[in-house]
């Protein structure tokens, strides 16, 4: 069965290292990563609460209004069974892929709607309650997750195939999967009593292991580029770190930021550059890394102290989400501009407020979740968040 509903939210695949623990030696909370993976123990002090039918007011930051609104059109996804969901997945032709359902994550269904706005319901597999579906690629190939009657099982999704389980490593019993190329190559975990394991899976050749870290005993691959460089997060159960693997060089450690304990490495592009998430004791940085500079900060929104990049385009544009612990909004980046908060940037009369941006494409689209804006007449500048409401999902189109 699926992991407990997407209540709350932290970031990344690594949660998180070194954090303060209760007297019994657990963290006192626990969460769910992005995408979905096991639960795992969060950071009590650091409480990263986003995404997902929150049920409480949330007080969101001033956005950084250093450039002018309206640089956005939008579209909104849906409307989906049920009313709620979550988008991640992004294609450069605009098709997006998600999953739909209730306000507190019953019946979930994978989903996948075109850029003419044509809706398919991917269903489950056999035996399965629930699916997820986690990214599409420019063939609207789709690769999630669903449910059987025994287990969680990686699955891939076309039209002309239907869902088809991509099985799991020798040994394992549930797997995941995360990411798809144009290629149809696809990455993900594949999970037993060993540990988790990232996998590598293509028509031809099957599944197999991508070697993780040396010692680890858990091992993630989240996204593939064109040229089938890997990245994710490898390590254990207390410190993890993002890795590059490439099929010529195997699996590097990219490391982490100074003064901090634990990364993962979120999305690649096409050029190699690598984002995601550096994490030290009481906060996280997004970071960008490439092979000549290594990796740095992107830095925050203000009054941030917890900051993930999420996703990368082939321009290195970047997007994700920043917040205080308590309230969050989405963000991009870029390299002549910075962070900005993505709610700056759309137009004034935007029915939500932005929350998470889950992807960005070659063409500068860019999926994001928000929630409406509590009372009539509120500005967006700091505006209360009534989060028993479903989220609303939007893509955003640059205007020419």
């Amino acid at each position: 069965m699926f992991d407990p509903p997407d209540l709350v939210f932290e970031f990344s695949t690594l949660q998180y290292a070194k954090r303060p623990l209760d007297p019994s030696g657990e963290a006192q909370q626990f969460s769910q990563d992005l995408r979905g993976g096991a639960l795992m123990p969060a950071p009590d002090r650091v409480r990263w609460r986003f995404i997902a039918s929150i049920l409480s007011v949330l007080i969101f930051l001033p956005p950084d209004y250093t450039l002018g609104a309206n640089r956005y059109s939008w579209v909104e996804i849906g409307p989906l069974p049920a009313g709620s969901g979550i988008i991640r997945g992004l294609s450069d032709n605009g098709d997006v892929a998600g999953r739909s359902g209730y306000l507190h994550g019953t019946k979930t269904r994978a989903f996948v709607q075109t850029a003419g706005g044509t809706t398919e319901q991917i269903g489950v597999l056999l035996g399965g309650e629930n699916s997820r579906a986690i990214a599409v690629n420019n063939y609207q190939q789709v690769v999630g997750f669903s449910n059987t009657q025994t287990s969680m099982r990686a699955f891939l999704w076309s039209r002309e195939t239907g869902v088809l389980d991509l099985g799991t490593l020798p040994g394992d019993s549930s797997s995941k999967a995360y990411a798809i190329n144009d290629a149809n190559q696809i990455v993900g975990s594949s999970s037993g009593a060993g540990g988790i394991r990232a996998f590598l899976w293509n028509r031809n050749g099957g599944m197999r292991e991508i070697t993780g870290l040396p010692g680890a005993d858990y091992t993630e691959a989240l996204a593939i580029n064109s040229s089938g460089q890997i990245v994710g997060a490898s390590g254990n159960s207390r410190i993890r770190h993002a890795f590059l693997w490439t099929p010529s060089g195997g699996t590097q450690d990219l490391g982490i930021l100074p003064n901090d304990v634990s990364s993962a490495a979120n999305a690649i592009n096409d050029y190699g550059k690598v984002v995601g998430v550096s994490v030290g004791p009481y906060s996280s940085r997004a970071f960008i890394w490439t092979s000549s500079e290594g990796m740095r900060d992107l830095g925050a929104l203000s009054g941030a102290t917890e900051t993930e990049a999420i996703a990368v385009n082939n321009r290195g544009d970047v997007v994700g989400a920043s917040g205080d612990g308590v309230s969050v909004r989405a963000f991009l980046w870029t390299s002549s501009s910075g962070i900005q908060d993505l709610n700056a940037v759309v137009p004034a009369d935007f029915p939500v407020v932005l929350e998470g941006a889950f992807g960005i494409n070659n063409r500068g689209q860019i999926i994001a979740i928000g929630n409406v804006i509590n009372m009539p007449g509120q500005d967006r500048s700091g505006a209360q968040l009534y989060h028993s409401t479903p989220n609303r999902m939007f893509l955003l189109r640059p205007r020419s």
